[in-house]
């Protein structure tokens, strides 16, 4: 049975959009035809042929080309509302970079608008379609680490943005960016799937390095009706990277550690769950393109949806709140 390819168009092609486009170009049920980006220079240095792929600066190229399934929004998040509403007028299904919009006033409106379409809605946490938690949801659900107890959110960072982002100047401002918001989101939202909803305790820490900048220093918890989850997240130093969430248990631990890789602990040390192939990125974005494509085929929900990352946008955004 021949299965439906689903033509893309793409809005927003910084690091992430052009990753993105690198991994749809590459899986058998999606063919991108038509990108935008206000930077007429934003597939310089891209590492592949873009074949038929075709990069617009104008976005009514973009929305009058025909035949398109899928949008995929990826610019910085204060264009992100302005993108879905233009994809809905021509009643495209969305794939959203998280957060939905800029602030949660907008994000509550877009929640609301998208369900008026009978489209399919989705919103990119990477551990939708990661091995990783593919194997964490059986190893819970099999009672192989006891009780749940909580949960220890670890990232730190040498540098913020990291270097691989360094061109989105805005990811070190406060108003759109900052390592809570850029990371700290995928593991709010693991944590929802893992423990319900949460919500911000108290008290907590949180230091910004200058006026107008994202924050360089967070501790502090979400709480959850089964344990809470302790944040711990800083840049600063010359070191390597850290980004590792512990799910405690009575008889054990599970370890995401570095994003895509997943152990069992207990105090003889770690085994890993995922062999070297598992643990890879690309099977984590494939993955996740896995899901998209199946739900696109059947309406069943797999991934995040608008609503879903409402209440993700709202947790994160109580940590700024409560400072003020």
């Amino acid at each position: 049975m021949t299965k439906e390819i689903y033509r893309t168009a793409i809005i927003g092609l910084g690091a992430v959009g052009k990753r993105m486009l690198t991994h749809m170009m590459d899986h058998p049920r999606f063919e991108p035809v038509v990108g935008f980006d206000v930077r007429t220079d934003s597939l310089h240095n891209f590492e592949r042929p873009v074949g038929s792929f075709k990069l617009t600066k104008d976005i009514s190229t973009l929305l009058e080309t025909k035949g398109i399934d899928l949008l995929y929004v990826s610019t910085p998040p204060k264009f992100h509302a302005q993108a879905v509403h233009s994809g809905l007028s021509n009643n495209w299904n969305i794939l959203c970079e998280k957060p939905l919009g800029i602030s949660i006033s907008e994000s509550e409106d877009l929640v609301p608008t998208i369900e008026k379409h009978d489209v399919f809605q989705g919103v990119n946490f990477v551990f939708s379609g990661a091995p990783s938690m593919q194997v964490a949801r059986e190893k819970l659900a099999s009672g192989s680490i006891g009780e749940l107890l909580g949960a220890e959110f670890i990232m730190k960072f040498a540098k913020w943005p990291r270097a691989w982002q360094a061109h989105a100047t805005w990811l070190g401002k406060q108003e759109q960016g900052g390592m809570l918001r850029e990371v700290g989101s995928h593991y709010a939202y693991l944590s929802r799937e893992i423990f319900g909803e949460l919500k911000l305790g108290a008290p907590q820490i949180l230091e910004y390095p200058e006026s107008g900048h994202s924050e360089n220093i967070f501790m502090g918890k979400w709480e959850s009706s089964v344990g809470p989850i302790t944040v711990n997240a800083g840049v600063g130093g010359f070191r390597q990277d850290i980004v590792r969430y512990r799910i405690l248990g009575s008889e054990g631990c599970l370890v995401f550690d570095n994003w895509y890789q997943l152990y069992l602990e207990n105090p003889d040390g770690w085994k890993p769950l995922l062999d070297t192939v598992m643990s890879q990125p690309i099977r984590a974005y494939t993955g996740q393109l896995d899901q998209v494509a199946l739900q696109l085929d059947d309406g069943q929900k797999r991934l995040a949806n608008f609503a879903d990352a409402l209440s993700v946008q709202k947790l994160i955004e109580s940590t700024f709140q409560d400072s003020c």
